[in-house]
């Protein structure tokens, strides 16, 4: 979001600006001037008639057949009355060639206007906006390409998109987290799972050494195996009697940690104890 302040707000007349949720009135104008723009209204090329059909259809709206801006004006009018209906339609845009490439303009006036959801290229699609600090820590973690990347990726969408998946956002998490630490701690595991990870660093702990020296300052692995068992199963693959779908934001918690856990993986984090 931008970092800007109202001076009313730093003089203390006005509460902080909240951020929005759905399409508040002065958010609206600027995301229907894009949506237009995105439908060629603008352009000396004229109106995208299939690109409106193709946005009614996957909203599952009915739009007036004709020219293309009384096509565009009777999404639009619809739009402007539900403000998840006008936000389902720009994530679709977004998810086209031609809405990807109008992404950045996008995500300025989403970004001012303290919208909760944020566009960019990489994303296809709106994404739930988070803490700019988790967001780089994330784009870090992703930006190698092997499994653990791809697994993160996929977590995290299935985490912060318009259509968020809990218990699948969890499993992608765990699987990166997989990607990432089986090769180093298990890599002659067949069919190794992160439970085989935990296994080994709780029975052959003195072999490995934490970067955080701990309470005892021996460098214990025990935080880690803490977190990995905090991941570790997801809630909604319980074999015990007490499976139940975890909610979103435990999800989205569980894949926080798992982007952690990925970097600290890729570093010096855990290293094997070098023999006296």
């Amino acid at each position: 979001m931008s970092n800007w302040v109202p001076l009313s707000v730093r003089r203390g007349i006005k509460p902080p600006n909240q951020i929005e949720e759905g399409v508040p009135q002065h958010l609206a104008p600027a995301l229907e001037y894009w949506v237009e723009g995105i439908f060629g209204y603008r352009s000396s090329r004229g109106m995208n008639r299939d690109l409106i059909h193709n946005a009614a259809l996957a909203v599952r709206i009915p739009v007036v057949n004709g020219d293309g801006s009384a096509m565009m004006h009777h999404l639009l009018s619809q739009c402007l009355q539900n403000g998840d209906l006008f936000l389902d339609v720009i994530d679709y845009l977004l998810s086209t060639s031609v809405g990807n490439s109008g992404a950045p303009h996008l995500e300025q006036s989403l970004s001012i206007g303290g919208s909760a959801w944020m566009a960019a290229r990489d994303l296809g699609g709106l994404r739930r906006r988070v803490d700019e600090t988790a967001q780089r820590s994330y784009d870090v973690a992703t930006s190698p390409t092997d499994q653990a990347s791809d697994e993160l990726k996929q977590a995290w969408d299935r985490a912060f998109s318009r259509d968020p998946d809990a218990s699948d956002a969890w499993d992608h998490a765990i699987k990166a987290v997989e990607a990432a630490l089986i090769p180093i701690v298990v890599p002659k595991q067949d069919k190794a799972q992160l439970g085989h990870v935990v296994g080994s660093l709780r029975s052959q702990g003195d072999r490995w050494n934490f970067i955080l020296p701990g309470v005892k300052m021996d460098h214990s692995v025990q935080p880690l195996i803490s977190m990995l068992d905090a991941l570790w199963p997801n809630p909604d693959r319980h074999a015990n009697g007490t499976q139940r779908k975890p909610t979103l934001d435990e999800a989205q918690s569980a894949v926080h940690l798992a982007v952690s856990l990925v970097q600290w993986a890729r570093g010096t984090v855990l290293t094997l104890r070098t023999t006296q």
